[in-house]
């Protein structure tokens, strides 16, 4: 698939591409390097889109977390302590990694370095209903890695961080070289 869409695109380079009434012009087609560095080099994962962490009702008390009503999660909120969210983040992290590789991780600290940007609420319409979901935008400092750790953050960066990465939530950017 993708390497169609590559054939694709490198054909109609310097054309004219039309989407709707907009038109464009594909100036140049390129292959990104979206592969976190093993070894000695720093770099850094930046959300390009909102990341979505959804804390299950079973979980509010254990992370001090008190909802105005009686919801079945919570999405998790600037208000909240990052506890909750890097909790669930590497919960659900490990989980893809589980499925996708066949191997069972336990439960390991991914995270090290963060920092909190901003929150945002997208509207959403799915199947006839309208809801507002919360995401929030992180960037996570990587120091060098290499084995699994550096396996399990390379998924969540292929596959997208947090929950409803299927809606385009969760999407990473690498930056090699640019952790400060």
């Amino acid at each position: 698939m993708i390497a169609s869409l590559m054939h694709e695109a490198r054909r109609i380079e310097g054309e004219e591409v039309r989407i709707g009434a907009m038109a464009f012009r594909l100036e140049k087609t390129g292959v990104l390097d979206a592969t976190i560095p093993n070894g000695f080099q720093e770099s850094k994962l930046s959300a390009g889109t909102p990341i979505v962490v959804r804390i299950p009702r079973y979980r509010l008390k254990e992370y001090g977390i008190e909802p105005a009503r009686d919801y079945d999660y919570v999405y998790w909120r600037k208000e909240y302590t990052p506890t909750p969210f890097i909790k669930q983040l590497e919960e659900n992290l490990i989980k893809k990694y589980n499925e996708y590789s066949g191997v069972e991780v336990a439960e390991t600290p991914v995270f090290e370095r963060l920092r909190f940007m901003k929150q945002v609420a997208v509207p959403l319409r799915m199947q006839a209903n309208e809801t507002t979901v919360i995401g929030t935008l992180w960037e996570f400092y990587l120091q060098p890695l290499d084995g699994q750790k550096r396996d399990i953050l390379q998924l969540g960066l292929d596959a997208g961080f947090g929950e409803m990465n299927g809606l385009g939530f969760g999407f990473m950017n690498l930056l090699k070289g640019d952790a400060h």
